[in-house]
């Protein structure tokens, strides 16, 4: 399976948040990691450039790709972000599980979904912005 480069800048970064995360689940944080509210932003930040490595590039293709892929990843960033406050404002282990899982849940759907997408091509919305020529205006007089 071929990756594209931003998922494979998102691998690696989810990589690294998951070992921050392991190191603090089996008490063995790096040096001044030891806190869950440390390893907690340490954990959203790898998130988030995680996010803005993989997603962002493409986020016109996302809004006009498949509702269901949409509407499931909201749900479970929305799930995220819930534990995340909670993970911050009451240093909830709980919280930093939920963020860390759900972190590895998107991004095992958005690099598939990505290796899909680059082994079928751009969906037909996309494809017809990019090939203005083949779908440009029709000629005067014609139906």
């Amino acid at each position: 399976m071929h990756l594209p480069r931003r998922d494979v800048i998102a691998t690696g970064l989810v990589a690294v948040a998951g070992l921050v995360y392991l190191l603090w689940a089996i008490d063995s944080a790096l040096p001044g990691m030891s806190s869950t509210r440390v390893t907690g932003v340490a954990v959203l930040a790898l998130g988030f450039a995680a996010s803005a490595s993989a997603v962002v590039p493409g986020f016109g293709q996302l809004l006009h790709g498949s509702r269901a892929y949409l509407v499931i990843t909201s749900l479970i960033g929305l799930a995220a972000l819930a534990a995340g406050l909670q993970m911050l404002i009451t240093a909830s282990g709980a919280g930093l599980t939920v963020v860390m899982a759900a972190m590895a849940v998107l991004w095992l759907i958005a690099t598939i979904h990505h290796s899909l997408l680059a082994r079928t091509g751009p969906p037909s919305r996309q494809a017809s912005a990019q090939h203005p020529a083949r779908h440009g205006p029709r000629p005067a007089g014609a139906r």
